[in-house]
């Protein structure tokens, strides 16, 4: 378990902080740290979790190979929760990530008794959509922006357009997984949740039974928002059926990109679950706002890819044989380069 390698790293120090409380409870992250510092500041590598908004928690899906480059630099590493769809809209997903990403920035160095520096932000999959929002709505950017094959064009064909599955999987009857986990609507009495662990059997899971249905249906957009036919009305009429309230969760299409700082996008071209055009339509958006763009697009690279790596320092020779290391290794080129700027 990611806890376990948390609470072993030697010279750190692991803690669970609670960086907001609402009605159903805290909603925390976990902080690693080192426990002997001279006093200068630190930086803080924030990485945002993924499970297509539905399913995960600050454990899940861990990317080793970027905490172990991050401890072998003396940075702080944060993994937040955050609340889940369907009991709740993307909007709280949001809010929660924004919280703690503000959090970190305001009140991080006071709990673990160092300074902080730079704050690198980052996210996998929906992790790495949130990652963007994140960037997008506050003002104290953040130094850099690592997007790992993330859901970055919620309001692109992938998501609006019926009939496909994730990962190669044939289509279903939803009606029935619709039914027991609906869309949030106003004054719904469901228990927020802010962390789901991932079944050891995705397929066979009723939650994660959901990802697949949204897929299926096109109903990500309607889901997100809490508004019923959204997908319908921006696969017929565009963007601008988006109502100005729920813009914000699409800042591809309506976001400042010209404030994004600069941007890594890891994704595999043959990515089933996320499609790569999302990573291509954000680079487009990026590029064209005046963001400095790095991009590695590796061709053989499935969803979760990196994560597969296992617990591995992918710097040291002994990682040479590992599928699409080089990529990786960029990665924390980008990271290191950001820090220094």
């Amino acid at each position: 378990m990611v806890t376990s390698l948390f609470s072993s790293l030697k010279g750190y120090t692991y803690k669970t902080i609670p960086y907001k409380s609402g009605p159903n409870g805290d909603i925390v992250f976990d902080v690693v740290y080192p426990e002997e510092a001279d006093g200068s500041p630190m930086t803080v590598l924030i990485h945002i979790h993924g499970g297509f908004l539905i399913v995960g928690d600050r454990y899940s899906f861990a990317p080793y190979w970027l905490l172990n480059a991050a401890t072998a630099r003396r940075w702080i590493f944060v993994s937040p929760d955050y609340r889940l769809v369907p009991e709740s809209t993307a909007h709280a997903s949001l809010d929660d990530s924004i919280d703690a990403y503000n959090w970190v920035r305001s009140s991080l160095a006071d709990a673990i008794g160092h300074p902080i520096g730079p704050v690198l932000l980052s996210g996998s999959s929906a992790g790495g959509y949130l990652a963007l929002t994140t960037a997008n709505a506050v003002e104290h950017k953040p130094d850099a922006l690592l997007l790992i094959y993330g859901m970055l064009d919620a309001a692109g064909p992938r998501y609006t357009t019926p009939g496909t599955n994730i990962w190669g999987a044939p289509p279903f009857d939803t009606a029935s997984v619709l039914s027991q986990f609906p869309r949030t609507k106003q004054n719904d009495d469901r228990k927020a949740i802010s962390g789901y662990p991932p079944p050891e059997t995705f397929q066979q899971d009723p939650r994660f039974q959901v990802a697949s249905a949204l897929h299926i249906d096109a109903l990500f957009p309607d889901y997100m928002t809490g508004v019923e036919g959204l997908s319908r009305e921006i696969a017929s009429k565009g963007i601008d059926a988006i109502p100005d309230e729920h813009r914000r969760l699409f800042p591809l299409s309506f976001g400042d990109l010209a404030r994004i700082p600069r941007t890594f996008l890891l994704h595999g071209v043959n990515d089933s679950a996320v499609t790569v055009d999302c990573s291509f339509v954000a680079e487009k958006k990026l590029r064209e706002a005046g963001v400095e763009v790095v991009k590695d697009f590796p061709e053989n690279a499935e969803h979760g890819f990196d994560v597969r790596t296992g617990n591995v320092d992918v710097e040291k020779a002994e990682a040479d044989g590992i599928p699409n290391i080089e990529s990786l290794r960029n990665v924390i080129r980008f990271l290191v380069s950001s820090v220094k700027k």
